[in-house]
């Protein structure tokens, strides 16, 4: 019999087996990175495009590391969800998928005040001493004084301060919303902040107010000065405060 013959089999048996072992490896690898679990980042609830996420939208969920999307937000590769808190949805995210980084944005004025704004609150908007607004952060807790002319007893009038709102959180300070700004975002802000400063000694606070408070901050703003002062961080005590004068002051 021809030599020839006899090696063809034995070549192609050869060629089979090892295209069989190749198929092999590459089905236990798939099934080998099938099986292996990450931590990843999830929308807990429906996430509506142009909202801004909070810990309570998102957790973590383990998923199969071949059905991970591209630029997730992995946990076990050393992402975190609050890597993804006060950010803004550019899409709409449906419960249970994951979030990716396309599909969010950096909080930031274009995307609006009205993102950090709780339900049933309002984002009051009080003109302030841009030197004021300079010491204040997104975030900080205030009160508001309020400085008048009192009628007295004797039919003229006297200088009082009262407070009439404590613990007032800050929403944001010109265009700075707070957290969430990457650092492109911090730098526009910045220069931003510093050309409006070259041409107005003014700046803006946002606070976070009831409506009935948002009434009597309004009717403030007509009737005298308005002063605002930081509290400790940590100290949501209301306290009852008595109206100060100067007759009270030196007597």
């Amino acid at each position: 019999m021809n030599k020839k013959n006899i090696m063809l089999p034995v070549v192609i048996a050869i060629a089979a087996a090892l295209i069989y072992y190749f198929v092999l490896y590459m089905a236990q690898g798939k099934i080998k990175e099938t099986s292996k679990m990450e931590k990843v980042a999830v929308a807990a609830v429906d996430l509506p495009e142009g909202k801004m996420i909070v810990r309570g939208n998102i957790k973590e969920i383990d998923i199969p590391t071949a059905y991970i999307q591209k630029d997730a937000y992995v946990i076990s590769r050393g992402a975190n969800l609050s890597d993804i808190e006060n950010l803004v949805t550019k899409v709409a995210i449906a419960r249970g998928n994951q979030i990716t980084k396309p599909s969010v944005t950096s909080l930031s004025p274009e995307s609006g005040i009205s993102l950090k704004v709780m339900p049933s609150y309002r984002a009051f908007i009080l003109p302030v001493d841009s030197s004021v607004s300079s010491l204040i952060k997104p975030e900080d807790k205030v009160d508001v004084l309020l400085t008048f002319d009192a009628m007295i007893k004797n039919g003229g009038k006297e200088k009082m301060t009262a407070t009439i709102l404590q613990d007032i959180p800050v929403l944001g300070v010109g265009g700075n919303l707070g957290q969430g700004m990457d650092s492109a975002s911090r730098a526009a802000n910045a220069e931003r902040e510093a050309n409006n400063a070259a041409f107005s000694d003014r700046s803006v606070l946002s606070l976070s107010v009831s409506p009935v408070e948002a009434q009597y901050l309004a009717l403030a703003q007509e009737e005298g000065v308005i002063t605002v002062i930081v509290r400790s961080n940590g100290d949501r005590k209301v306290l009852p405060i008595e109206i100060s004068s100067f007759s009270k002051l030196f007597s």
